[in-house]
């Protein structure tokens, strides 16, 4: 994956997030990886998500163990969904 698809990659989670904050009132999305560890495109999805959440666009947190996560848009991922993208 290049950096332009890893872009876009990130951008689209981002957006991904926001929608589902709109239509789940502001609820945690839960995200199930199958084999996180083998799984290539599980990966790159796995790191766009800790970029964001190291960017503070996100909260994103280990959520009961077997690769199963919780993100959450923050005020700033809003922000910067509905200024920038």
């Amino acid at each position: 994956m290049n950096i332009e698809e890893k872009k876009a990659l990130r951008n689209q989670k981002l957006k991904e997030l926001y929608d589902f904050n709109e239509q789940n009132a502001g609820r945690e999305a839960m995200i199930k990886y199958a084999d996180l560890r083998n799984n290539e495109e599980e990966k790159m999805e796995h790191l766009a998500y800790e970029y964001l959440a190291q960017k503070g666009f996100i909260n994103y947190k280990v959520f009961g163990g077997n690769n199963l996560y919780q993100a959450k848009i923050t005020a700033y991922g809003i922000d910067y969904v509905e200024n920038e993208l």
